[in-house]
């Protein structure tokens, strides 16, 4: 295979468009690392407390209740105690209603 070696010009233009390839590399990095500084993965409830669900599942087997059951006297929906249960944040009333059921004081039950 015969190679046509490139001509003055042809090595100017290959020079000028790996540099402005190296050029906007770097800044399409740059603007990566800036974003990536930031953490795209925050809470939505930042106002409303995280409850301890592992903690409150034990206390759940401890007294041999069903998520239905503890739902049913704390009077909120099943859903919403699954939901505490995986520890999104939840209002303070509720986790005060839970922690009275249980005996037990409410930052106990809070991460």
């Amino acid at each position: 295979m015969h190679v046509i070696p490139p001509t003055p010009r042809q090595r100017e233009i290959e020079l000028q468009i790996t540099a402005r390839y190296d050029k906007e590399a770097k800044q399409a990095i740059a603007r990566h690392n800036k974003k990536a500084g930031k953490n795209p993965y925050t809470r939505k409830t930042q106002d409303k407390p995280k409850p301890d669900g592992v903690l409150i599942r034990k206390l759940m087997n401890q007294a041999k209740l069903r998520p239905r059951d503890l739902a049913e006297k704390v009077k909120i929906k099943p859903d919403q105690l699954q939901k505490i249960l995986r520890g999104v944040g939840t209002d303070q009333a509720v986790l005060d209603c839970i922690a009275e059921h249980f005996e037990i004081e409410t930052k106990h039950i809070i991460k």
